[in-house]
């Protein structure tokens, strides 16, 4: 599937495309990501993480590269993001149905590479 002038002008400045973009090489895009992966399986083993138990796990090197993986993540509709009512105010961030079916595979996968 040819890209638009929009999706490619995009995944030439990002190095990523948006989800309103071309969705599969969106997707391949953000599935093979630093950390992602590590992220989502974190998640998975721990059911639900503030943000900065996810930060703990250095998966990504910086606060801005979190954020921004945890945005595509829940753009994507892999993650969940609540607003607790806690003071401070907090986040956690939990898998969806979906993301538990994307970590499903990739703990096949990684059963395969072991």
């Amino acid at each position: 599937m040819p890209l638009s002038a929009v999706s490619r002008r995009e995944l030439a400045k990002t190095g990523r495309m948006s989800p309103t973009g071309d969705r599969k090489a969106s997707c391949h895009q953000l599935l093979f990501a630093k950390g992602v992966a590590e992220s989502l399986l974190f998640l998975a083993t721990i059911g639900s993480a503030r943000y900065s138990q996810i930060k703990k796990q250095r998966y990504v090197v910086g606060d801005r590269s979190l954020s921004r993986l945890l945005k595509e993540l829940q753009a994507h509709g892999l993650v969940e993001r609540r607003v607790l009512s806690t003071f401070p105010i907090s986040t956690e961030y939990s898998l969806t149905e979906k993301g538990q079916k994307v970590v499903k595979h990739l703990k096949e996968l990684k059963s395969l590479l072991e």
